[in-house]
């Protein structure tokens, strides 16, 4: 009994070393590849509104253009803003005469009072009268400068760079305070929104810097980042809102242009990769041979595409990857 005994442990340790001793390999996970689609869009949209009521005197650009810093975007009349500050001028310079004059009253009745040739109510009217004037000239700096900030804001700049989307108002119209007269957008980086459920922004975020979208209108592949991405969720579908921001040329760049991204996805199926060379075939039945020696059946999907010598894909309940089969499991 012993014997028999010995004969069946050399028997098992025998096939033990010989699995063992064959090359074993790891399932990996299969990927399919999905094409998402965007359109691109400007990094930022500002309406500007005006900020004072008059007549439009100037407009310096036309939908489509690039704003020009040297000249404002659209201008009011500010023809009584003009008059106003030439008024406040010529009143402080009348002030300022006046400012002269008590000074030298104030420093006459000064050394009056000392020869005791002149009351002390004198010199009291005439520093009166000189601080009065003095403190009407501040006052009338301070309307300066708020005249000279309002006459500033009867023009709409717009941001050096953006383009002119939408034009609201034309030369010799009225328009009143808080009228949106432009939409102006920055083309100079574009995004693109896309929703994509949590194991698809997952996969994006492992892009890292080969991250790119391909413009299928202009033939081009370009980098891309991922630039916001909302905390909310589309009820519906259970998507997250990511943005993605990339820069094409100047004369390329415009809104709606299709962005494609292309993602490896986790295989629906729960299908692994394995080398050829580790699923046999009997009977028309595909088999993978465990580190064990323990045989499953498998069922075969073709071949994988994209990889480097000769790969398939299978699956099978309790196959998932990360496990182990033998090479030329026949």
């Amino acid at each position: 009994m012993q014997k028999v005994l010995g004969v069946l442990l050399l028997i098992s340790g025998l096939i033990a070393t010989e699995i063992h001793a064959q090359a074993l390999v790891t399932a990996q996970i299969a990927t399919q590849r999905e094409v998402f689609s965007g359109f691109t869009r400007a990094r930022t949209l500002l309406t500007l509104s005006a900020e004072a009521s008059g007549r439009v005197e100037e407009v310096n650009a036309d939908v489509g253009d690039r704003i020009d810093a040297k000249h404002p975007l659209v201008c009011l009349d500010d023809t009584f803003i003009k008059l106003d500050l030439r008024a406040n001028g010529a009143e402080t310079q009348r002030l300022e005469i006046d400012v002269r004059h008590y000074r030298k009253q104030v420093k006459r009745f000064s050394q009056l009072l000392k020869q005791k040739s002149s009351s002390e109510s004198q010199l009291d009217d005439a520093q009166r009268n000189l601080d009065s004037a003095r403190s009407q000239i501040a006052s009338l700096k301070v309307q300066n400068e708020k005249l000279r900030e309002k006459k500033k804001r009867h023009c709409i700049n717009a941001p050096e760079g953006w383009h002119l989307v939408e034009r609201h108002v034309e030369q010799g119209q009225w328009i009143n305070s808080g009228k949106p007269v432009a939409r102006v957008g920055d083309y100079s980086r574009l995004l693109v929104p896309l929703a994509l459920s949590l194991a698809e922004f997952q996969t994006l975020q492992g892009l890292g810097e080969k991250l790119a979208l391909f413009l299928p209108e202009l033939g081009q592949k370009v980098v891309a980042k991922i630039e916001r991405v909302s905390p909310s969720f589309d009820e519906a579908s259970h998507k997250i809102y990511v943005e993605l921001e990339i820069v094409v040329d100047a004369g390329t760049a415009r809104g709606g242009l299709r962005a494609e991204l292309t993602l490896d996805l986790p295989a629906r199926s729960g299908a692994v990769v394995l080398p050829a060379g580790a699923v046999s075939e009997r009977y028309e039945e595909h088999w993978l041979k465990r580190a064990d020696g323990s045989d499953i059946r498998v069922v075969f999907l073709g071949r994988a595409v994209g990889r480097a010598g000769e790969w398939v894909r299978v699956t099978a309940p309790g196959v998932k990857p990360g496990d182990q089969f033998v090479m030329d499991g026949e």
